[in-house]
């Protein structure tokens, strides 16, 4: 308990200090986003309304609702919920606020990866976690990604560890971006479905209970949320920015536009769909031990979900420090850190050169992750049924 005590101490000291510094972080790109859907919901208006959230910033910024542009609120009404003290502060020092909590929740995240390591490795990974190029941007922009790489590490953790209200927390974590997180909570239920021991009921019960919870606070945030909820999805899909999805950073994207193809979301949609049936059958056919290893199933859902999801930003790719991480702890030779490094940096020098129009090399380092996951899966597939093999010589 005592030390608990001095993590949340220390925590809400570096939050306070964060909050005071005078640091350059940008209140208005995506951050603004959370924020005035909070300062609705302090004011009575659903963060599903988005003509009222319209209507406010306009009254606000004392111009007409027609200079106002602002997306649908395109997230759970729980993530709302979560972030509604921020809407107290005024914007600049809530941006600081959440620069601080995003720190916070990767700094959580790489422990919870690096558990077991040596403690001068454990310390370097820190760093290396935190200049990740997909990472400096999310933190710089007030990205929400963050959550659900929190939640990710801490499913893989307390799957491995037994720690049934670590799971449920983790589950939670996991759907405050579905697109990004639900893939690898189902990969988790599959997991704890084929264990079949007390913990997996007890973790599978809690883990309802926390989705049971979630869904009726819901209600708080808007009295008609699921139906709201998935107007506000469609809306949002229809802004002529997302739909044409100019920015995304997605494989589904990428092969429509080697082919010549305009981009469209439902195009887009169906071609997700299609790799994301491809890469499952090809691991669940060739490789089941990857649902007897909990790190390994976790890792291998964020790399399929983000090859296979048709609407990604490079924001997003902060989930390869996942499977980066599990990688780096299992590996052995100078081949496997060569190709670690090389997809690692990858990304600073085709960004570097190129900005935006080198987003496909994200996808280029995660296809590198996969196939280094696939090796090492294959490697202890191998080492599996040669120990349990009754011909085997000793």
């Amino acid at each position: 308990m005592k030390r608990i005590a001095l993590v949340l101490l220390s925590s809400f000291v570096f939050l306070l200090i964060l909050s005071i510094l005078p640091l350059p972080i940008p209140p208005y790109l995506d951050f603004q986003v959370i924020y005035h859907a909070d300062m609705g919901l302090l004011r009575g208006i659903p963060i599903y309304d988005h003509a009222g959230q319209v209507n406010m910033i306009a009254a606000l910024a004392h111009v007409s609702p027609e200079q106002v542009y602002i997306l649908p609120f395109p997230y759970p009404p729980w993530y709302a919920l979560v972030t509604l003290p921020l809407a107290l502060l005024p914007i600049t020092i809530a941006a600081r606020l959440w620069f601080g909590l995003n720190l916070l929740m990767l700094f959580a995240s790489v422990r919870l990866l690096t558990d077991g390591w040596e403690p001068r490795k454990r310390l370097a990974s820190f760093p290396v976690a935190f200049f990740f190029w997909p990472i400096l941007g999310s933190m710089f922009v007030g990205q929400y990604n963050f959550p659900v790489l929190l939640g990710a590490a801490l499913f893989a953790y307390s799957l491995q560890n037994q720690k049934v209200g670590l799971a449920a927390v983790a589950a939670a974590l996991l759907t405050f971006k579905p697109h990004l997180g639900i893939l690898v909570l189902l990969i988790g239920l599959v997991y704890l479905l084929f264990r079949r021991d007390e913990f997996s009921r007890r973790a599978l019960f809690y883990i309802l209970g926390a989705g049971v919870f979630l869904f009726l606070i819901g209600f708080l945030a808007d009295h008609a949320w699921p139906l709201n909820y998935l107007h506000s999805l469609l809306a949002f899909q229809r802004d002529s920015s997302v739909s044409s999805c100019g920015l995304c950073a997605s494989l589904p994207v990428a092969l429509i536009s080697i082919f010549g193809g305009q981009s469209n979301f439902v195009l887009a949609s169906l071609i997700g769909l299609a790799i994301l049936i491809i890469l499952l059958l090809w691991l669940g056919l060739s490789r089941r031990i990857v649902f007897r290893d909990a790190s390994i199933a976790i890792a291998m859902a964020i790399l399929v979900t983000l090859l296979s999801s048709p609407y990604l930003l490079n924001y997003d790719f902060i989930l390869l420090i996942l499977p980066f991480f599990l990688l780096a702890g299992r590996a052995h030779t100078l081949f496997e850190w060569s190709v670690m490094i090389f997809a690692y940096l990858l990304p600073f020098i085709a960004l570097d050169i190129w900005y935006r129009q080198g987003n496909f090399v994200l996808l280029i380092s995660t296809f590198i992750l996969l196939l280094l996951l696939f090796r090492n899966i294959r490697l202890l597939d191998g080492a599996s049924k040669a120990a349990y093999n009754p011909l085997a010589t000793e």
